[in-house]
Formats: C-alpha cells, sequence, structure tokens
C-alpha cells in the first residue's frame, strides 16, 4: 500500500475558493480504482492564510499511477488550484501497518 499526500500554503484570502476546488475533487479521486481512503484537512495560520493536507491511500503502485500519471512529483488538481495556493509539496510512502500476507489476500 501507498500513502500520497499532498500538503498546500494557501495564500491570505484565497481560502475558500480552495477550500471549494478540493472538495470538488474528492469525488472524482473517490471514483478511482485503487484508492482505498482519502481525507482533506487544513490548518489556519496566524497571517490569515492556511495550510491543506490531502491524504490518500492507494492499494498498490500501479493504482497510483493511473491516477497522478508518470510523473508523481506533479499533483493532479483541478485547473486554476494553482492560483491559489504559494507552495505545494508531494510526498509518498509506503505503508508499513500492514503485513505482506494482508497484503496478499487484499488482492
Amino acid at each position: 500500500m501507498l500513502v500520497r499526500t499532498l500538503t498546500a500554503r494557501v495564500r491570505p484570502g484565497h481560502i475558500g475558493p480552495l477550500n471549494d476546488m478540493l472538495r470538488r475533487q474528492l469525488p472524482i479521486l473517490r471514483e478511482q480504482p485503487g484508492l482505498l481512503y482519502v481525507k482533506l484537512a487544513r490548518r489556519l495560520e496566524p497571517d490569515g492564510g492556511e495550510e491543506v493536507v490531502l491524504f490518500e491511500e492507494w492499494r498498490d503502485v500501479h493504482a497510483l499511477y493511473r491516477w497522478a500519471g508518470n510523473d508523481l512529483s506533479r499533483p493532479r488538481l483541478l485547473p486554476g488550484t494553482d492560483a491559489h495556493i504559494d507552495d505545494l509539496r508531494i510526498a509518498h510512502y509506503e505503508a508499513l501497518d500492514l503485513e505482506p500476507s494482508d497484503l496478499d489476500e487484499s488482492g
């Protein structure tokens, strides 16, 4: 299993539009084969901006590549999303909370 996190710093004054765009993205993401879990969270910052985290859990690397494309360092977001973001980081992790035998059973 793979975990993909997108962490973005949202510009002050852009919180509402960005959150609306990300909420519209969630149903599209949830339809993807191999996606096991997704969570959108935020942390408000003192300067009026916010930090958002999109946490995705994927069954396998093939499912993640089908969604994200060949360059996993690029986000797959709705057009115009980047106009609301100052900084975006993407990270990928191998999930260690399951035994290899558990993965074999889930297919």
